[in-house]
């Protein structure tokens, strides 16, 4: 009730304008840089070729909604067969690193993907990774001291009392309030609801609310896509083919730090940073399936 009481004190009619008009003015100003720079439909032929004369490549691929469909609960999420093989086949062909991200928990990634020897894995949008061949877990950046999750869990919880058949996932990292089976449009409104609550509760902190497909997580700001990047090309030696692949806000950081000449795709509807877009999962995971073979791939090099 302390929290809902200062909240409605914090958020009066004129911070509410004022947040308004700076929305507005941030929609026109990224508008523009759409217009700009308008995503391509990705020609396959175009990126195999590209893929074929270069010596070294890097691809870094989201999990959820781009290899796979989203699953209504996290623990359906498990990778069918022949996305395994696909990895397992793309990551030992020679030159190749290929990084496979995901907002799920490093445990997850361990149990449906440690058998896969040569795959990077990102676990929780870029808080923790895992760069083969040392295959141990390393974070981003030093994890946020006290005992934060006490005070953002009641407030979780008061929405999952609003919203039968929602709930609250605990990760390292974050929390992640789930309504996958909430109505849409109501849905959308409670996750507009709780991020404009939580902006103002964590405004002083190294934590923000994020919103994603039916969820709202709550996580460290450097827990990005965008910062592991950074980490990831360091670390692997100088590739002359740099692909990426998502679907989602959290690819977005991905795209933005990536290099103008890179293969940036998003993955189904909406505006993006990406040079290119496909329609669905499925052309995406046609478009990889078709990549030449370890034995093409040794000739290239």
């Amino acid at each position: 009730m302390k929290a809902l009481h200062a909240r409605v004190l914090h958020n009066d009619v004129f911070h509410w304008g004022d947040r308004f008009l700076a929305s507005l003015k941030e929609a026109v100003s990224t508008r523009g840089r759409y217009i700009d720079r308008q995503p391509k439909l990705l020609v396959p032929a175009e990126v195999h070729e590209a893929y074929r004369g270069a010596g070294r490549r890097l691809l870094i691929l989201n999990y959820d909604g781009t290899l796979v469909p989203f699953a209504r609960q996290p623990w359906q999420a498990a990778p069918p067969a022949n996305v395994l093989r696909l990895l397992s086949r793309l990551a030992a062909a020679p030159n190749n690193c290929v990084v496979l991200t995901s907002g799920r928990k490093a445990e997850d990634l361990d149990r449906w993907f440690g058998g896969i020897r040569d795959l990077w894995l990102i676990a929780e949008h870029g808080a923790e990774l895992k760069f083969a061949p040392q295959q141990s877990w390393r974070p981003l950046h030093a994890p946020i001291s006290g005992d934060w999750k006490s005070s953002v869990t009641p407030i979780l919880e008061h929405f999952v009392d609003r919203t039968p058949g929602s709930f609250v996932e605990e990760k390292k990292y974050g929390l992640v309030w789930h309504h996958p089976t909430a109505e849409p449009e109501f849905g959308a409104w409670l996750a507009n609801e709780l991020v404009s609550m939580l902006e103002a509760m964590l405004a002083e902190t190294e934590l923000r609310a994020f919103r994603g497909d039916k969820i709202v997580e709550v996580r460290p700001a450097w827990a990005n896509k965008g910062e592991a990047f950074d980490r990831i090309i360091r670390a692997a030696s100088p590739r002359d083919f740099l692909f990426a692949a998502g679907d989602d806000r959290t690819d977005e950081d991905l795209f933005e730090h990536m290099p103008k000449e890179a293969w940036t795709v998003h993955v189904g509807a909406g505006s993006t940073r990406a040079g290119f877009v496909v329609p669905d999962v499925q052309s995406l995971r046609r478009v990889l399936e078709v990549f030449p073979e370890p034995a093409i791939l040794g000739k290239a090099s």
